[in-house]
């Protein structure tokens, strides 16, 4: 069997079904910035990649620093950490770094600029992986591909905005251009309340391809999930996964503006906007639940993930077949509390 149709046949396991579309449109009124920003960097010269060699441990890397290319709000540490939000880490669920890591790095459209670099070879969180060898023809779902930043311990947390630039690399064409349909591939993620707390829940920003169809591109998607106390599993706390009109543009920059309120059916919040080449638009618009409906005392997110690339180790080992990487750069992050 080729690598392309070896490619396919992992793909084809991947397979969903999906809730209804969302109606978006184009905004008049570009992106702002009003909102409170307690942190803001370009990932430029002052901000300092560390991170640790030789060790499998899940969150390794971090960012320090004091980044001088904005004009307030730049300290990795004491702006950032020193606030709202808790502790900030790079994490990766296993691995090293001949398999996923982060680097900042030359914008690929700009030799001026810097930007954090996100990238994978291949799937290194091991979930049942008997012979412990990655895209060694494992069974679906024994392994995932995944890397976040984490702001974890958040006090107090009761809701956020961020702003964050995106650029997706060229192996997003290549699942475009597949036979098949996605709805794994997080690149946000706000839990109010963990797995191994109770009334665990979630709020998830993703890219969605909905058709089994070369050529159907990434749509913007968002999706509620809530575990019942005593189960493990995940349930829709919304009525279905919003999935908007608005394609995702690969191979150029895009702008980010996502804002999440903590609430009920009736005042739970949860906005996400796109700046694709100047033009503002409305990806979801959501009020429901964000945070359990069974949590008689909600207390904010305590954990959340701004920047991600998680998907399954099935997409990851068929992109690896054919010797590409799954990589994402991010620049002009901020972040903040919603006026």
């Amino acid at each position: 069997m080729n690598k392309r149709a070896l490619f396919s046949t992992i793909l084809s396991l991947l397979m969903m079904s999906y809730g209804c579309f969302g109606s978006t449109k184009p905004d008049d009124v570009s992106e702002g910035d009003s909102f409170n920003i307690i942190f803001n960097s370009g990932f430029e010269n002052d901000s300092i990649h560390v991170f640790a060699e030789n060790t499998s441990a899940p969150c390794t890397d971090d960012m320090i620093g004091i980044d001088n290319s904005v004009s307030k709000n730049g300290d990795w540490e004491q702006d950032l950490e020193n606030s709202p939000f808790g502790e900030g880490l790079f994490c990766f669920g296993g691995g090293d770094r001949s398999q996923r890591g982060i680097d900042i790095v030359q914008d690929p459209d700009d030799s001026n600029n810097q930007a954090m670099h996100m990238w994978i070879v291949e799937p290194a969180e091991n979930i049942s992986d008997s012979d412990d060898i990655a895209c060694n023809g494992e069974g679906e779902g024994s392994r995932k591909a995944r890397i976040q930043h984490v702001l974890k311990d958040n006090s107090e947390l009761y809701s956020l905005q961020y702003q964050v630039k995106m650029r997706l690399g060229d192996s997003f064409q290549t699942l475009v251009d597949s036979e098949y349909d996605f709805n794994w591939m997080t690149i946000g993620e706000f839990w109010n309340n963990q797995p191994s707390e109770e009334h665990s829940f979630r709020v998830t920003l993703n890219l969605v391809k909905p058709d089994n169809a070369s050529g159907t591109p990434f749509y913007f998607g968002m999706k509620a999930d809530k575990q019942d106390d005593g189960d493990s599993d995940w349930n829709s706390a919304w009525p279905e996964e919003i999935v908007s009109n608005v394609a995702v543009p690969i191979g150029s920059w895009f702008t980010l503006d996502v804002t999440i309120i903590e609430g009920d059916q009736q005042n739970g919040r949860a906005i996400v906007h796109a700046t694709i080449d100047g033009v503002e638009y409305e990806v979801a618009n959501i009020t429901d639940w964000t945070h359990a409906p069974s949590d008689p005392s909600p207390d904010g997110f305590s954990t959340i993930n701004t920047m991600k690339l998680y998907t399954s180790g099935a997409v990851m080992c068929g992109l690896n077949d054919l010797d590409q990487k799954l990589e994402v750069w991010w620049d002009d992050y901020k972040i903040g509390i919603p006026e």
